[in-house]
């Protein structure tokens, strides 16, 4: 289930790497789309606009702790490059303990003061109240946020870019599945769509975990692996932390914009969501080439192997073109 990318012609380990991340992309955005078919079609344009004008400030949120967890991964894959499993292992847990620290922070923050944060980017009066039960919903489940990306980018780290594919699409059926169910038969409205995605992204991400403990023998934590250690998170939050606001700062620009758009009214609110979900399929080829560059590299720098980076980046920009 791991592999090793520091030997072998790089054109073809990114190309191979890549094109599972690619159908997993594309699949989230897929059911992104159903979703946003289901709360239109069912809950009606002003639901849709509800859930559409908390769009770019989930992601601001959203993308900050994908970010981090992308970062979290690549000294993961350093140790798994340079064969160093014991170190591996006491990154992965050093990990765990600073994710549930981002976990507990961000959660209680975003919560607290999303109501706010949904004003200041004037948010339709007809819509604020069902953006608010939406978005508050969706930053409480934070934690099962930070659980799927951190163990899918330990995972990824180690090579295997097919198995969080399995269980995002396994997530995928489910949350559409859910939002149906919580939607016409509980009749839970926009709060229903919000609980049918972070349920269904805690218990992909709860399969992601057992994964890890029942199938990769490389990452049982011993117990004195466990102990915290202050270089190792200082090394963690210097990958993780820019990672987490570039991800963020690319999304300043949709804030301004998404607060622009809610000041036309909640018709435009859910004109620009719809769109905005087809859209997001031609960001995919993309984020799965610079997901695939960030093990490709990290295994290559752990493993000393410097010159396979250069020849890597120019087959990723040959296939990205």
């Amino acid at each position: 289930m791991t592999k090793n990318m520091t030997e072998g012609s790089p054109m073809k380990l990114i190309l191979g790497f890549s094109i599972p991340l690619f159908f997993g992309f594309l699949f989230q955005q897929f059911y992104s789309l159903v979703d946003t078919v289901i709360v239109g079609r069912f809950l009606g344009k002003d639901n849709l606009a509800a859930v559409g004008a908390t769009g770019s400030i989930n992601f601001l949120v959203i993308g900050f702790c994908m970010g981090v967890c992308s970062g979290f991964a690549i000294p993961v894959s350093h140790k798994f490059g340079a064969g160093d499993y014991p170190g591996m292992r006491k990154y992965v847990a050093n990990c765990a303990w600073l994710a549930a620290a981002f976990a507990v922070v961000l959660t209680g923050f975003t919560t607290l003061f999303c109501r706010q944060i949904l004003v200041v980017m004037r948010t339709p009066g007809n819509i604020l109240d069902s953006s608010y039960a939406y978005i508050w919903i969706i930053f409480l489940g934070i934690p099962a946020t930070f659980l799927y990306n951190m163990t899918y980018g330990v995972i990824r780290a180690l090579g295997d870019s097919r198995t969080p594919v399995i269980f995002l699409v396994m997530s995928s059926f489910l949350n559409v599945g859910m939002d149906l169910f919580f939607i016409l038969n509980l009749h839970m409205g926009v709060q229903g769509a919000a609980w049918a995605t972070v349920i269904s992204q805690g218990i992909s991400g709860s399969c992601c975990l057992l994964f890890i403990v029942k199938k990769f023998e490389l990452l049982r934590i011993r117990k004195e692996e466990w102990a915290p250690d202050r270089h190792m998170m200082r090394v963690l939050c210097g990958m993780g932390v820019p990672m987490g606001l570039q991800y963020s700062v690319t999304v300043i620009g949709s804030v301004v914009l998404q607060s622009a758009t809610n000041t036309l009214g909640s018709d435009a609110v859910a004109a620009v969501t719809a769109s905005g979900r087809i859209s997001g399929f031609l960001a995919c080829p993309f984020d799965a080439l610079g997901s695939t560059m960030a093990t490709y590299g990290g295994q290559n720098v752990g493993a000393g192997r410097l010159d396979r980076i250069g020849e890597g980046m120019k087959s990723c920009i040959f296939l990205g073109a």
